[in-house]
């Protein structure tokens, strides 16, 4: 077997992005807990006044804080499946593109709504809101095989799964108190969106290969 087809099926960039979230986790201990509230807001917790002040930064760092270990946990299990799947069906490139796109965009947007809305001094962080736009990104992918195989029974199942667990993924994210439905909800949107384009391009290349 060649090393090329050894390496076939290893999602790097997904254990990169967790890799990334455990070292920033372990800086949020270091400086003085990952509940610590100016720790968080030292290494970049999304808080609207300030990033409107010039901290545009926050739109990034935010993505990779974590409120405590069962907020890292349940995200980094969850990236661990979904981000390995969007990886290898739609390659690095692409899946990096689409977490960071959901992530950043969530953000910012959250903060456009939080300024509308008088609450700029609302605390924000994790990678829940890029994670969304990878479930955005499966909503895609299932959304154009269905619709390049509208008479298949799988594909029409398949679809009607996944928009079953996403509407079971928003209940959840209204009943759970401490989860920012807005943020989740925009980062899903935006990773649907950006995903159905690219989706759309890959599945062109297939075509004329």
């Amino acid at each position: 077997m060649r090393q090329s087809d050894r390496q076939v099926g290893i999602a790097y960039t997904t254990y990169i992005l967790i890799a990334l979230n455990l070292l920033v986790y372990a800086l949020e201990i270091k400086f003085g807990g990952s509940q610590n509230s100016i720790a968080l807001e030292r290494l970049g917790a999304l808080i609207p006044e300030k990033v409107w002040a010039g901290e545009w930064w926050r739109l990034i760092g935010a993505n990779f804080l974590h409120y405590g270990s069962f907020h890292l946990a349940t995200n980094m299990l969850s990236l661990f499946f979904i981000g390995r799947l969007i990886e290898l069906s739609l390659g690095a490139k692409y899946y990096l593109t689409i977490y960071l796109v959901s992530g950043i965009g969530s953000m910012l947007t959250f903060s456009l709504l939080a300024f509308q809305l008088g609450l700029s001094n609302v605390f924000l962080v994790g990678a829940s809101a890029a994670i969304m736009g990878l479930i955005g990104a499966i909503l895609a992918i299932s959304l154009q095989i269905w619709l390049r195989k509208r008479y298949s029974l799988t594909a029409k199942r398949r679809l009607q799964q996944v928009i079953l667990i996403i509407i079971i993924q928003f209940i959840f994210d209204n009943i759970i108190p401490q989860v920012s439905f807005h943020s989740h909800l925009f980062g899903f949107i935006i990773g649907f969106l950006i995903s159905s384009v690219l989706v759309f391009i890959k599945f062109k290349m297939k075509e004329v290969q």
